[in-house]
C-alpha cells in the first residue's frame, strides 16, 4: 500500500535515469478521482492513515454513496481493530470519516493536493483526457493511475512507479 505511515515519504527522481538525484515528497493532501469501489478504497485508506483527502466524482448521488461505503467499511474494520475499546473505534471512524471531502469538480479541489490519484473507468481515451485536464490545474502534483493497460503516457517525473 502506498499509504503506510501518516505522512507518506516517497523518492522520487525527476527523471527515470537519475536516481542519485531523487527527491523526498511528502504527502499530506491527497485527491482520488473517481468514487466507485476502488476509489473510494483508496480514499479510506489514505485517510485512515492520517492523510486530508478529497474524493471527486460527477455527481452528489455518487459520493454520498461512496462516502456511506467508507462509513460501512471503516465500521468492519473499527469492530476488529478495536474489539477490546469500541470508544476508540469509533474515534478512529469519525476521525477518518472527518479527513474526507467530496467535491464535484475536480478542477477545485487539485490545485492544492500533493497525490492525486485516477481511479475512473476503464477507458484509456477518458484516462488520457482527464490527465490533460489536470496538466492545467495541478502541474506540480504527483499523480497515479489505478491503470491496467500500457502506460506508455505515464509522465515518470510526475507520476512515480508505486502500486496502490
Amino acid at each position: 500500500m502506498a499509504f503506510v505511515t501518516r505522512q507518506f515519504m516517497r523518492s522520487v527522481s525527476s527523471s527515470s535515469t537519475a536516481s542519485a538525484s531523487a527527491k523526498k515528497i511528502i504527502v499530506k493532501h491527497v485527491t482520488v478521482i473517481g468514487g466507485g469501489l476502488m476509489g473510494a478504497g483508496i480514499a479510506q485508506v489514505a485517510a485512515a492513515t492520517g492523510h486530508t483527502v478529497v474524493l471527486v466524482d460527477q455527481t452528489e448521488d455518487i459520493l454520498a454513496k461512496s462516502k456511506k461505503g467508507i462509513e460501512e467499511s471503516l465500521r468492519k474494520v473499527a469492530k476488529k481493530k478495536f474489539a477490546e475499546n469500541p470508544k476508540a473505534g469509533g474515534e478512529f471512524v469519525e476521525k477518518t470519516l472527518s479527513s474526507i471531502a467530496t467535491s464535484t469538480d475536480a478542477a477545485s479541489v487539485v490545485h492544492s493536493t500533493d497525490l492525486v490519484v485516477e481511479a475512473i473507468v476503464e477507458n484509456l481515451k477518458v484516462k488520457n483526457e482527464l490527465f490533460k485536464r489536470l496538466d492545467k490545474f495541478a502541474a506540480d502534483s504527483l499523480r497515479h493511475t489505478n491503470e491496467k493497460y500500457d502506460q506508455a503516457h505515464r509522465q515518470p517525473e510526475r507520476s512515480p512507479d508505486f502500486t496502490i
